[in-house]
């Protein structure tokens, strides 16, 4: 079955809750397979969690449906954690990290006061890329011809074409690019060994 993941759908529990939105897709760039999804709910007190790609049971462009409930999903890994550093471990990171502060009563007036700094690690597995939506699509040129929409994936989980808006406002086409021309996937970027013109010769797709 061919399912689509594509940034910004609906994300739906096995028991019908909306859980959120598709917001990261993690990749793991030497066999192009995604390993996992990563969906956000909330607007204020904002909660991501790491969802495997074997949990999906179905995905269109609009909406990923999982194979667990909402209750489930609760117990599930966060994308984020963010923790307070100690001293020993900032006089061992190789960058420093900006304190916090908060606001201490004292009298009638409030002090600042320090905490310790914050820092913040993203739990996905080792060797694999967390990707930002509409990544940029970099030909063989090194040249910059559009972004990426969505990926095609097979049973597997692994991906078989991107999705790519190809152009720019108002001349933009949607082309289907085989998983076999990409040759290195970033956080940010999909470099493919195609040229521009190859690209232009696919067949638009919807």
């Amino acid at each position: 079955m061919e399912n689509r993941i594509k940034w910004g759908s609906k994300a739906i529990s096995s028991d019908g809750k909306d859980l959120g939105r598709v917001i990261r897709v993690v990749v793991h760039p030497k066999n192009n397979e995604v390993t996992h999804i990563v969906i956000e709910k909330g607007i204020f007190n904002r909660v991501a969690k790491l969802i495997p790609i074997s949990t999906v049971f179905f995905a269109a462009p609009d909406e990923v449906r999982l194979k667990i409930d909402s209750t489930n999903v609760e117990s599930l890994q966060d994308y984020e954690e963010t923790f307070f550093v100690t001293g020993e471990e900032i006089e061992n990171m190789e960058s420093g990290v900006t304190p916090v502060y908060w606001l201490r009563p004292v009298g009638d007036y409030a002090e600042l006061y320090p905490l310790p700094p914050l820092n913040t690690s993203i739990n996905v597995p080792k060797d694999t890329k967390s990707m930002e939506p509409g990544c940029e699509i970099c030909t063989a040129e090194d040249k910059v011809i559009g972004r990426v929409r969505s990926f095609v994936l097979n049973d597997e989980g692994k991906i078989t074409h991107m999705i790519a808006d190809i152009g720019g406002f108002g001349s933009k086409k949607r082309k289907l690019i085989p998983v076999d021309w990409i040759e290195k996937i970033d956080e940010c970027r999909v470099h493919i060994s195609a040229s521009a013109i190859m690209i232009e010769k696919l067949v638009e797709t919807e």
